[in-house]
C-alpha cells in the first residue's frame, strides 16, 4: 500500500489547498494527473501505482487519495454474506495507515480533538485530526451498497462554521 505521508506533510504546510497547489505536490512527488474538468485549471484525477487521488472542489479544495479499493462482487457471489469480513480486512488495514500517520513525519503536529471532523460524510470506520487550519482524515467508506469498499485518507480546510455580519458563511 503507497504511503501518502510526504505528501501529506507538504500539503499541510500550504497556506491554503488550491488545486494548482494540490497539483504541484502531486506532481512533484511523481503522481500522474489528469485533467478531466475542462473548468478546472489543474489536473483533478491523479494515479500512482494502485493509489489514486481526486482534487475536489474549488478553493479551498480537498485532496482524497484511496489507498485501497475492495470491489466488493470479487469477493463472493452474495456480499451479504461476507460484508461483514471485507469491512473488518478493510478496518484492520486502516489500523496499520493510522499508525504509519501518527509515527511518521506528520504525527507530533497531529492533534486529536473531540468534534466530528467527517464534515457529514459516513464512514465505516475513521480516526481525523486537527493539523493546523487543515483536518485529515483516514477511512473506511462504501457509498452505497453496490460501490466497493475503499480505505481514503482525506485532507481538506478546517471549517470553523463562523458567520460574516450579514449571515453568510465565511
Amino acid at each position: 500500500m503507497l504511503d501518502v505521508s510526504g505528501e501529506l506533510s507538504r500539503l499541510s504546510g500550504l497556506g491554503m489547498l488550491t488545486g494548482q497547489a494540490v497539483e504541484r505536490v502531486l506532481a512533484a512527488s511523481g503522481w500522474e494527473g489528469e485533467r478531466r474538468n475542462p473548468a478546472k485549471q489543474w489536473a483533478t484525477t491523479w494515479q500512482r501505482g494502485d493509489a489514486h487521488a481526486w482534487i475536489q472542489g474549488d478553493g479551498p479544495v480537498e485532496v482524497e487519495f484511496t489507498l485501497r479499493c475492495r470491489e466488493a462482487e470479487d469477493e463472493r457471489p452474495d456480499p451479504d454474506t461476507y460484508i461483514g469480513d471485507l469491512y473488518d480486512a478493510v478496518s484492520a488495514e486502516l489500523t496499520r495507515v493510522v499508525a504509519q500517520l501518527e509515527s511518521g513525519a506528520l504525527g507530533a503536529r497531529l492533534e486529536t480533538v473531540d468534534e466530528d471532523l467527517t464534515d457529514g460524510a459516513d464512514y465505516i470506520d475513521h480516526t481525523a485530526w486537527r493539523i493546523s487550519d487543515k483536518v485529515l482524515l483516514a477511512g473506511v467508506k462504501q457509498d452505497d451498497t453496490d460501490a466497493p469498499v475503499q480505505l481514503v485518507v482525506a485532507m481538506r480546510a478546517y471549517d470553523t462554521g463562523e458567520q460574516d455580519d450579514a449571515g453568510e458563511w465565511l
